[in-house]
């Protein structure tokens, strides 16, 4: 193929994903899907428009490219003080996980699809990754709770590295007659070595971008953040092949939590071009699907993949989770979604180009069995995990913001760094891109509109407040609330007397920014002990609200927490009712304590009281 016809269908590729993406937003189905399919129609083996062999050795280099930029984005999304929380969980999920899913999928590829023993193995780990590309819609899509999101996403970003390398490290093993002992050592310094150099290298960026912000632009921060990434991966791969993908991730969670200029701009700068990438590699790599490979497994195949989902990672999922504080519900959830994405997808590619190279008979069995789980995966999955959400009860009670101007951005980022569970609807979607950022659910629509308020999870929302300028507009949004929905809290702004005395007419709670700043500030005036400590945000003092969720806590008396010294339970609310408790109260779960303490202290009752508690955390 000529340059001008690279050039054309490198075009139709971009043009065809884009249009895709734009689609599945546009019908609510998720764009992966659709991806996939597209890809497969613009193959040879259908229409014949993308022909990805054309690209030759160039396919094996962008593709690496793009996944690293894929999950570079993926860590930056992640809050360090969130994967603590979780360490367990997800440092589990990422070696007893991944040794489980590599050894019971051996078993099934050698088994049930009858692949060869060497073949089985190499399949065996790379379905020990998940993926972010895949991951991350999903959870936009399914109302699970918040710290479920952070572990699947979590898992996504950081198993990639841990299954792509143990891939690779199996392929090399088997072009080279290696030893088991050989190459558990060679996975290990490949992983450790990535890692160290995404840790410093992400150090050395952050600071470097906290620099150039506080210099330059927002553009040129968005192309150093860009040019440092890679920049990071390809020394990495410099030193050690595939230790870019561990240097990619550890470096995008280390910058992502550091806070420089411009680093809103970064974050949406690096969402596009993830978009972009996952567009392109999916058109490609489903395009390279051949359906040879897949009717040569037949029904065999399609067994394998069904036995994935619902043995393989179920099995992973619990013996992972042992001894940790989830819940069977959250652990059922868990299980239930692993779809299999780029980083599966685009090491099979290459594992098959350098079998074939080497004259390893079977390659296609194993492309083949890896995008039937991909594409089994993906399609089921992007179906079903909104569903089993909501089966198994592990959707939170919502906070519903109207309006994403300041006050509802500020309003929202408050609760969210508080772990309550908050959708954002607006539409400007400007402003709700800068409410995603902080990883915030959002919705792009009329919150008057049924659908749309449906769509965000109003008929589990415990309050929805209307934040917009527009009195009106806050006044028609929670009638139409109060009229069709149970909603036990509805809040909304309003200035114009007038409009307020409807909403209370209504029974809706009414919120005056500019007299409730009259009255705060009469009470400074009056009384500036107590409502300092209210509207201070010292770090030594402050007032909170959490809910009760860890079971190791319900039921007992408050006399018998192991709470700070210095931290006062000053009220409960239960069932709505809000009450003084004393050290009788026994606690229930969905309990809301207000505490009053210090910041620390309140820390360290915040974690007791939610699940994810240590065992050195309360008394037996």
């Amino acid at each position: 193929m000529d340059a001008h016809s690279l050039l054309l269908m490198a075009g139709m590729v971009i043009c065809f994903g884009i249009a895709t993406f734009v689609l599945a937003e546009r019908i609510g189905i998720p764009s992966i899907v659709l991806l996939l399919l597209v890809g497969v129609l613009v193959g040879p083996e259908v229409f014949g428009l993308v022909d990805p062999s054309a690209l030759g050795v160039g396919l094996r280099v962008l593709i690496p490219l793009f996944v690293a930029i894929i999950v570079f984005e993926g860590g930056l999304v992640l809050d360090i003080n969130d994967l603590r929380r979780l360490s367990y969980p997800l440092q589990m999920l990422m070696s007893v996980g991944a040794l489980v899913t590599w050894g019971s999928a051996t078993l099934v590829a050698h088994f049930v699809a009858g692949l060869s023993w060497p073949l089985a193995t190499l399949f065996g780990a790379l379905m020990s990754v998940t993926g972010p590309t895949v991951i991350t819609p999903l959870m936009r899509r399914s109302n699970a709770k918040e710290r479920l999101k952070v572990l699947l996403q979590a898992e996504g970003v950081l198993v990639d590295a841990v299954g792509a390398i143990l891939a690779v490290v199996v392929l090399d093993v088997l072009l080279t007659s290696g030893t088991t002992i050989s190459g558990a050592f060679d996975w290990a310094e490949r992983l450790l070595l990535g890692s160290l150099i995404g840790l410093v290298g992400g150090i050395g960026l952050a600071y470097a971008l906290r620099f150039i912000g506080s210099k330059l632009n927002a553009e040129t921060t968005r192309l150093s953040a860009l040019g440092g990434a890679i920049a990071i991966f390809i020394i990495a791969e410099a030193i050690s092949h595939e230790a870019g993908i561990a240097a990619a991730a550890v470096s995008g969670i280390v910058v992502g939590n550091i806070d420089f200029p411009h680093e809103e701009e970064v974050v949406l700068f690096k969402g596009d071009l993830t978009m972009l990438a996952i567009t392109i590699i999916f058109i490609l790599l489903a395009a390279r699907l051949k359906f040879a490979d897949l009717a040569a497994l037949g029904w065999w195949g399609v067994l394998a993949v069904v036995l994935m989902i619902v043995v393989v990672r179920p099995l992973c999922v619990f013996a992972s989770t042992l001894g940790s504080t989830l819940t069977w519900r959250e652990r059922a959830f868990i299980a239930a979604v692993c779809p299999r994405g780029v980083v599966a997808a685009s090491v099979a590619t290459f594992a098959s180009i350098s079998l074939e190279e080497a004259g390893f008979a079977g390659g296609n069995l194993l492309i083949g069995l890896v995008f039937m789980t991909v594409i089994g995966t993906v399609v089921l999955q992007s179906f079903t995990t909104p569903l089993f959400a909501r089966l198994l009860g592990v959707e939170p009670m919502t906070t519903l913001v109207i309006g994403a101007n300041d006050l509802g951005q500020l309003f929202a980022r408050q609760l969210h760094s508080q772990h309550h569970d908050v959708v954002v609807i607006d539409t400007d979607q400007q402003l709700i891109d800068r409410v995603r950022q902080h990883g915030i659910s959002t919705i792009t629509g009329d919150a008057t509109d049924l659908q749309v308020l449906r769509k965000a999870g109003v008929e589990r929302a415990k309050a929805v407040v209307a934040l917009t300028p527009s009195d009106k507009l806050n006044l028609l949004v929670s009638q139409v609330v109060r009229s069709h929905f149970k909603v036990v809290t509805i809040v909304a702004r309003a200035e114009n007397e007038s409009t307020s005395s409807v909403l209370r007419d209504l029974g809706i709670m009414v919120l005056n920014p500019l007299q409730a700043s009259i009255d705060a500030l009469t009470q400074l005036v009056q009384g500036p002990s107590a409502m300092s400590m209210l509207l201070s945000h010292q770090a030594d003092q402050s007032i909170y609200e959490v809910e009760v969720s860890n079971p190791r806590v319900v039921g007992k008396p408050l006399k018998q927490l192991n709470l700070p010294s210095n931290v006062l339970i000053v009220a409960i609310r239960r069932a709505g009712n809000l009450f003084v408790p004393d050290g009788q109260t026994e606690l229930q779960a969905a309990d809301q304590l207000t505490l009053i303490g210090t910041a620390s202290t309140i820390q360290q009752a915040d974690q007791q009281l939610r699940e994810g508690a240590s065992e050195a955390m309360y008394h037996a």
